[in-house]
């Protein structure tokens, strides 16, 4: 997800995070503040973390000669 989707995402995901706030300061449930920190942190992560992961996912492994390179020779 990118451009205006993404920013719309965040600002949304912001509102939601001042609003689970907003409900701690008026003494709302807790059970209900916590439901709206939760969706307001995955609506403003989660594009970019799932694209992140797809993107990570999609990627062929890379070979052992190129991992191990970065280990100290006893460790092999």
């Amino acid at each position: 997800m990118k451009g205006p989707r993404l920013r719309v995402a965040q600002l949304a995901g912001f509102l939601l995070w001042l609003t689970s706030g907003v409900g701690m300061w008026l003494g709302w449930p807790d059970g209900t503040t916590s439901l709206l920190l939760a969706a307001g942190l995955f609506v403003f992560h989660g594009p970019t973390v799932i694209a992140a992961w797809r993107e990570r996912e999609s990627k062929p492994p890379k070979p052992a000669e190129e991992v191990l390179k970065w280990y100290p020779k006893w460790w092999a």
